[in-house]
């Protein structure tokens, strides 16, 4: 939703608070939760309504952003660290609550834990290579999971959200790295991020797999033509390792993208705070 340019879209704002129509104006509840500097104004006039159902519902909204007014991100970064791929997904589930305040995490972790188990137990019993080990991830993961890439929406914020991935089994390449890169750490795997040049990818072992397209493999011609590289370039990948910092930093920037495309100025500026306030937090 975006600010109210002029007195019809206020009257427009007005009138759902005012309906019968109560999923119509949660909804528009929680769309305005995160536009407090475009709506303010609007919601502190309505809170004055004679309409009771339009003034119960504007002092919510206010009484919501009062209670957030200490900055969610500002609480999020506090003794924010991001040495190891725990501190990212630690970090996923916090901007998760921020976008989604009545979100329950729990569900998302339970269905990771879950994953891992599935995943633990599809592995071959006597030695594992880095390709068993992806194998068994791509047989839970995309095969019987579904999960994939959103071709058809590709640039949806909700691709960058660890938390809707998990609940529509689509996402951009990292976010799905990042689920089988959690999945594979709570199976006991030593599965890393690539930061590969617009196209995140993961590895194991020094095999390198693509989450977005079923986790197939691919081989140093793969990725040399994928990147438009010599095929020397990835004799040795290992120097394309991400580190879960700079995982998180492009996780944002993707988001930022996201909104800026959509024209969600409100949720671009918080995602700037959130990179500015890394950097910050770490230097």
């Amino acid at each position: 939703m975006n600010a109210p340019h002029d007195e019809r879209q206020a009257r427009a704002v007005e009138k759902i608070l005012s309906g019968d129509d109560a999923d119509m104006a949660d909804l528009t509840i929680r769309e305005l939760r995160s536009q407090k500097e475009n709506y303010l104004p609007l919601i502190e006039n309505l809170a004055g309504s004679p309409d009771p159902r339009v003034r119960a519902r504007a002092r919510m909204l206010l009484r919501f952003w009062a209670e957030t007014n200490s900055s969610a991100e500002e609480s999020l970064f506090s003794g924010l660290q991001l040495r190891t791929w725990e501190d990212l997904e630690h970090l996923c589930w916090s901007l998760a609550k921020i976008e989604d305040p009545e979100i329950d995490l729990d569900e998302g972790k339970t269905y990771l834990d879950e994953l891992g188990r599935q995943v633990e137990k599809n592995l071959p019993q006597r030695s594992i290579s880095p390709t068993d080990s992806i194998s068994a991830l791509r047989q839970i993961l995309a095969r019987r999971e579904g999960f994939r890439g959103n071709l058809d929406n590709y640039f949806d914020p909700s691709n960058s959200y660890l938390h809707r991935v998990l609940q529509t089994r689509m996402g951009i390449p990292l976010t799905l790295a990042l689920v089988y890169l959690f999945a594979g750490l709570r199976a006991g795997l030593d599965i890393y991020g690539m930061n590969t040049p617009g196209h995140y990818l993961a590895g194991m072992g020094g095999v390198i797999f693509d989450p977005f397209h079923g986790a197939v493999v691919m081989s140093a011609d793969d990725l040399s033509a994928k990147f438009g590289t010599e095929r020397s370039a990835w004799a040795n990948p290992m120097h394309m390792r991400a580190t879960p910092r700079e995982t998180a930093e492009r996780m944002l920037v993707n988001l930022l993208n996201s909104y800026s495309r959509l024209g969600d100025e409100a949720r671009h500026s918080r995602t700037v705070s959130c990179l500015q306030m890394i950097e910050e937090s770490l230097g």
